[in-house]
């Protein structure tokens, strides 16, 4: 499976949710990082067909999806940010109900939703409202209902968003587990969603794509460039005022910042091995939330 976006662009008025987009997957999971705003939802609703491009191209296997179609739906799931769900339905009623609109006949929605029941560990409460659901139960019967027609691509719009750490970890596990013959797309602003996961990491910034490369190939673009501080409690403004600080730990020997900074911060400065949360500071200090990034 060869999924291709070629020079994609969403306008609205004179605004650029994303401009000159272009890269492409095969199968696995990729990671689309960027702050809240920077064009991730927009991207994921063209890829779904919801919103229509102002100008470009997404091709599968070398055909354009418009040609394609329903054909092209047929391929994807699709899990949006905010989730519709039928509060008095039961977890089985409401996957029936989204097999019947995806055109499955009874006796193979049967037989896929006992399945996913179990893929998605909701099998035990099948006959409870999701009305009743905690926020990790739903975000998996979503993921339930966007594998019903056993998509080859998978869009996932910021799944975790609002979850626990277990549940976080719970849901990339389960995305990881079912990427081997599938094109996975997950869009996020939590760096853990995507840090042991992603075959690739894309960073979106302002609708537009920086860089698209494995994990590692990323931090090494800001290896030497993250570095740590033992500082005087009097001094930490001054160094928040002039560099990235990511994490100001204290203890009894006083205070270590972690910075991120093209040059040494101070003569006592040492380097340290960076990983994605210093990535994401490195590209979107502006959005910077050290208790939105952590796991």
């Amino acid at each position: 499976m060869n999924l291709a976006i070629e020079h994609l662009t969403k306008k609205y008025g004179n605004n650029h949710a994303i401009e000159d987009f272009s890269c492409g997957f095969s199968n696995g999971v990729y990671g689309i990082l960027g702050a809240n705003g920077s064009g991730k939802t927009t991207l994921m609703r063209m890829l779904a067909t919801v919103t229509t491009p102002t100008s470009g191209t997404i091709h599968v296997n070398g055909k354009n999806i418009v040609d394609l179609g329903d054909d092209y739906r047929d391929m994807i799931g699709y899990l949006p940010q905010h989730i519709g769900l039928y509060k008095n339905f039961t977890a089985e009623k409401f996957l029936h109900y989204i097999a019947a609109l995806k055109g499955l006949n009874k006796k193979a929605a049967t037989l896929k939703i006992e399945e996913l029941l179990e893929l998605v560990n909701l099998k035990q409460v099948r006959k409870k409202k999701v009305g009743t659901f905690s926020g990790g139960m739903k975000q998996r019967i979503g993921i339930a209902q966007a594998l019903l027609n056993d998509p080859k691509i998978l869009i996932v719009d910021e799944p975790t968003a609002g979850l626990d750490p277990k549940e976080r970890i719970r849901f990339r596990n389960l995305l990881s587990s079912i990427s081997g013959e599938r094109i996975v797309l997950l869009s996020t602003h939590i760096v853990s969603d995507i840090e042991f996961i992603a075959k690739e990491v894309l960073i979106l910034k302002n609708g537009r794509l920086l860089h698209k490369r494995n994990p590692q190939e990323l931090l090494d673009e800001i290896a030497e460039k993250v570095w740590v501080v033992k500082a005087a409690e009097s001094e930490i403004p001054r160094y928040q005022e002039l560099f990235k600080v990511g994490n100001i730990v204290r203890s009894d020997g006083g205070v270590e910042l972690r910075i991120i900074s093209d040059d040494r911060p101070s003569p006592a400065a040492t380097v340290t091995n960076p990983n994605l949360e210093d990535l994401y500071l490195y590209f979107f200090e502006e959005d910077f939330d050290a208790a939105a990034v952590k796991v």
